[in-house]
């Protein structure tokens, strides 16, 4: 018999969770950290092997069902192969999927395969080399491609290209990002610019409502909408005639999805997340080792969960209820 799904205040079913597993990273976007160096080096705060693995049985045995590991840059623990595998062990978890910015896949796409990995996404802003080294402050965009084409090759598929649209920076590149789906089998999303962290008073240089991708995607064909999407999450789905992968378009401030939120979020550090735009986090540290203790922690966030009533408004109203003074590379996004 299923374990039955944890339900917050205002109805919603909260069945999947988000690791924070590193918030170091290899390359260091400048939306993501407020100092960007200190992408690489990190606090060294980061949870351990088994106090992950302790947080994502306490969740298997509280209904959740899906679990994405994000960063910073995961493939950057030594451990994630074995993460992978112990997460896939657990009873209930259906679904365990990963968010990378693609640099390192040609080396462990096939080791996290094997260990489990059903799935990957992959942050890409950029198809053009001298736009992505400006964005990535020096990445190499070769290798991104490479790590799409080993997680195809491998079987982590659907492969979901999520795609930060930047007033100024990227947005002349819409079109090539959509043609990515007429010729592979990959997914792309567009995002929104969220103003999270030390960012949030930048955020009118760089944000774009994603109706710009309908109006330029018009040169390419008819976009059919694909509802109820598997997984899917807060993205709204598009399918140009005879395309081989899909269009999302992901709107947290030009038309918030707050109504299906269905996730918590466990910081690098250990903390729980009950919204990825509020402040409010609390420490599961003191409870890794008492699992009665930690259910509860898990308990209490779900109750905490903001009312979904509080996102209505324009993407400027949004954005100033955005209090989260934590850098994405810190919360996963």
């Amino acid at each position: 018999m299923p374990t039955p799904v944890l339900v917050d205040n205002y109805g919603r079913k909260i069945d999947y969770l988000r690791l924070s597993v590193t918030e170091q990273c290899n390359l260091s976007c400048f939306y993501c950290r407020s100092n960007p160096g200190e992408c690489i080096v990190g606090t060294g705060d980061a949870l351990s092997l088994q106090e992950f693995l302790a947080i994502g049985a306490a969740a298997s045995e509280l209904g959740f069902s899906r679990i994405r590991l994000t960063g910073g840059e995961p493939l950057i623990r030594k451990d994630l192969p074995e993460m992978v595998e112990g997460l896939t062990k657990l009873k209930g978890i259906r679904d365990l999927s990963l968010t990378t910015n693609g640099t390192l896949l040609p080396r462990f796409a096939q080791k996290l395969a094997e260990a489990g990995l059903k799935r990957i996404n992959i942050s890409l802003d950029s198809l053009d080399e001298s736009s992505f080294q400006q964005i990535t402050n020096g990445g190499v965009l070769n290798q991104v491609l490479e790590g799409i084409e080993a997680a195809l090759q491998y079987g982590l598929t659907p492969v979901k290209i999520n795609v930060v649209l930047l007033k100024g920076i990227n947005d002349h590149e819409i079109v090539n990002f959509l043609k990515l789906t007429l010729e592979k089998e990959v997914d792309v999303r567009f995002i929104e610019y969220m103003p999270i962290g030390a960012q949030k008073m930048k955020w009118k240089d760089f944000f774009l409502p994603l109706e710009r991708v309908l109006i330029e995607g018009k040169s390419l064909g008819e976009f059919m909408p694909i509802e109820g999407e598997e997984g899917g999450g807060p993205a709204q789905y598009y399918k140009i005639e005879g395309a081989k992968g899909k269009i999302g378009l992901i709107t947290p401030l030009s038309r918030h999805f707050c109504d299906r939120c269905n996730r918590l979020r466990i910081t690098f550090d250990g903390k729980i997340k009950p919204c990825l735009c509020s402040s409010e986090e609390y420490d599961l540290k003191p409870f890794l080792n008492d699992k009665v203790l930690l259910k509860k922690a898990f308990k209490k966030a779900v109750m905490l969960k903001p009312d979904p009533g509080q996102a209505a408004g324009d993407a400027e109203k949004r954005a100033i209820q955005y209090e989260s003074q934590r850098d994405m590379t810190q919360i996963g996004g």
